[in-house]
């Protein structure tokens, strides 16, 4: 028996080969498809080659490179590097104030005094960080034309700076004990009915909202310039750590709460970038 001829490369490739439909009932053959090997095998490198490129220019000319480590554009490189700075910023900032926090909560305790608050570690600097101003809404503008009317607001000068903030008076009542940074009486004694409504003298944030043993129920408030307000013997509290007030907002009810009081009254502390100032000096009580 003769062997079979193998069949060489060049052969293979150049054999044509046809792809037909039959019908199955008549067996009635159609021609799809003629090609050899070496054009289908060309055909296929093309389409591979034109899949390729288009892939590639699709990509590297749509947002879609974006998706692709290596690849991310300028603007999002500029806009993840501004977010982290500000996160950075803003790391610091909690630190600061939260170091601030708790210093005001020792001082409150009775754990370290006045003067060791003063301290550089807790003091917030005037060159550390700047808050901008944030522009008064229309609802501010039209108060505050009500007050200055009525005279119940000040602008006011603290420490040499100059201010446009006006402060809401806490409560509207007879002194019976002022200012006297000698004696460590950091603040002014409202006398005032039970459970009379304590204001927030301007918008801020609640960083402190809690009972202390020496003057009851006590709130404080951060607000914008590095002030901060406090309210002492309250005999309940309405806002909690963490809150945002309004100008003129309900956050307490006065009481006579803590050890260090000899009746209903209201404790008001005005408290300038971790330094003591005359309440009576920037708000009509």
């Amino acid at each position: 028996m003769p062997k079979k001829k193998k069949n060489t490369l060049f052969e293979k490739l150049s054999s044509r080969f046809h792809i037909l439909l039959v019908n199955e009932k008549t067996l009635e053959k159609k021609k799809l498809f003629s090609s050899s090997t070496s054009s289908l095998l060309v055909s296929l490198l093309f389409a591979f080659i034109l899949l390729l490129s288009t892939s590639f220019l699709v990509i590297y000319f749509t947002p879609l490179k974006e998706y692709f480590r290596g690849y991310t554009s300028v603007e999002l490189r500029e806009n993840s590097i501004e977010n982290a700075l500000k996160l950075d910023s803003l790391e610091t900032l909690y630190i600061m104030q939260s170091r601030y926090i708790n210093a005001l909560k020792d001082l409150l305790a009775g754990n370290i005094s006045f003067e060791d608050l003063n301290q550089d570690s807790i003091r917030i600097q005037n060159n550390a960080i700047e808050l901008e101003l944030i522009k008064p809404n229309e609802e501010d503008s039209l108060l505050r034309a009500i007050v200055e009317e009525e005279d119940k607001y000040n602008a006011f000068d603290i420490l040499g700076e100059r201010f446009t903030t006006v402060l809401f008076p806490p409560v509207s009542g007879g002194l019976s004990s002022g200012f006297d940074l000698e004696n460590k009486h950091y603040g002014v004694d409202i006398v005032m009915p039970q459970n009379s409504p304590v204001h927030s003298i301007s918008e801020g944030t609640v960083v402190f909202s809690e009972w202390t043993s020496e003057t009851g129920y006590v709130i404080i408030i951060e607000h914008l310039n590095g002030l901060t307000s406090i309210y002492k013997h309250n005999s309940s509290l309405v806002k909690s750590q963490g809150e945002r007030v309004e100008t003129g907002e309900i956050i307490a009810f006065t009481g006579n709460t803590g050890e260090l009081t000899t009746g209903p009254h209201l404790h008001f502390e005005l408290w300038y970038q971790g330094e003591p100032v005359d309440p009576q000096s920037y708000i009509e009580f």
